[in-house]
């Protein structure tokens, strides 16, 4: 079978970033159909001691842990890596390390290199005018050098056909069979099973958790908002939570992983997110997959995940249409909760599939090297 070396993002097993769930759950399968799969990792987020993953290879590389130069210098010392070794798929995930793509086409031209966009990573606001050019080179190059080229969503193929005329194959994000967990840890900080909102994600400025914060702190009587996650950006998680300071009513609970964060999803009343950028959003997929109604703003890729669930859709930044919909779901009865939270998880199972994400990739490997 195939190597497949696999790289641009932090690395597995995933804790904190949804890369790098998406390709735990992505390639864990393709071991099991046989695919010899080597990751590349970054030192700090994978420990010494693991060497190896459900029978993924893990090759920690180190980096230089800052905003602008952790996923250039580790992509960069990674396709040096891989120049030696006898890898048959090159697979870089993300717009910026695609800047160095041009390195296994040119000095490695008997492998095939393929690449994932998760997300149009330029447009985040974390990136001032000197990265953003950066990232926006890579995604030129993203368009020359790789061989196949795949969207996470139809948003990404659409801009990517539309502004560039390349061919790109669209494989969704997934979800797995939900490990509905009963309340117990959710106990110990002081929530009710079912009353709850929870969030989930890194606290960074596309992500407008503030603006979830606004339109529930104006509730005269609404069930606690759960906020789960953080960031390197400590300036801005301060400035989060500053507008949630002395309101009550506003959990921070940091990242939560594994067990805790399947509880948090068995037990929540509904998800909300209020993002004015994604890719395809895994916490979206996951809360759906649970069974829970999910608040969502009217992005491509929420539409695009939520189909004809529309109700609790609004517009970026219109807080009173969000205060609504929180308000709706907390006086709605259990019963019709549930109903509608069962149509959230018909569609994620119907629709979303890991299994199939999987299955898509293995297709895509065994249509080029069949080529070779």
């Amino acid at each position: 079978m195939p190597h497949i070396a696999v790289l641009g993002f932090r690395g597995i097993p995933a804790t904190w970033g949804g890369i790098e769930h998406q390709c735990e759950e992505i390639y864990t399968r393709l071991v099991k159909m046989g695919y010899e799969i080597t990751i590349y990792c970054r030192s700090y987020y994978v420990p010494s001691d693991i060497k190896e993953y459900k029978g993924i290879k893990l090759i920690r590389l180190p980096t230089i842990q800052t905003k602008h130069a952790d996923a250039t210098v580790h992509t960069f010392l990674a396709l040096c890596h891989a120049l030696k070794e006898p890898y048959d798929i090159i697979h870089i995930f993300g717009q910026g390390p695609c800047l160095f793509s041009w390195i296994p086409r040119f000095f490695k031209p008997k492998a095939y290199v393929f690449f994932t966009c998760t997300g149009l990573d330029w447009q985040r606001k974390k990136w001032g005018t000197f990265a953003s050019f950066s990232i926006r080179l890579g995604e030129l190059f993203s368009t020359l050098f790789p061989h196949e080229k795949i969207g996470v969503s139809l948003a990404i193929k659409d801009y990517y056909v539309r502004r560039y005329g390349v061919n790109m194959h669209y494989v969704p994000n997934g979800t797995a069979t939900p490990v509905v967990r009963p309340p117990k840890k959710i106990l110990e900080w002081g929530l009710a099973p079912g009353g709850y909102f929870l969030w989930v994600g890194r606290i960074v400025p596309e992500k407008r958790v503030e603006d979830i914060i606004k339109a529930h702190v104006t509730l005269s009587s609404a069930p606690p908002l759960v906020i789960v996650g953080d960031s390197p950006d400590r300036a801005y998680v301060s400035q989060v939570k500053s507008v949630a300071k002395d309101r009550g009513g506003v959990m921070f609970l940091g990242y939560q992983f594994r067990e805790a964060l399947e509880e948090l999803y068995s037990n929540a009343l509904a998800f909300v997110t209020a993002s004015d950028l994604e890719g395809l959003p895994l916490t979206l997929l996951e809360a759906m997959s649970y069974g829970i109604p999910c608040v969502a703003s009217s992005i491509a890729p929420h539409r695009e995940a939520l189909g004809e669930l529309t109700e609790f859709l609004f517009s970026v930044g219109d807080t009173a249409a969000l205060r609504r919909h929180l308000e709706v779901l907390s006086d709605m009865g259990e019963n019709e909760r549930r109903v509608k939270g069962d149509l959230f998880a018909a569609r994620a199972n119907k629709v979303f599939s890991w299994d199939h994400v999987a299955q898509a990739y293995a297709d895509l490997y065994n249509r080029v090297l069949k080529k070779h």
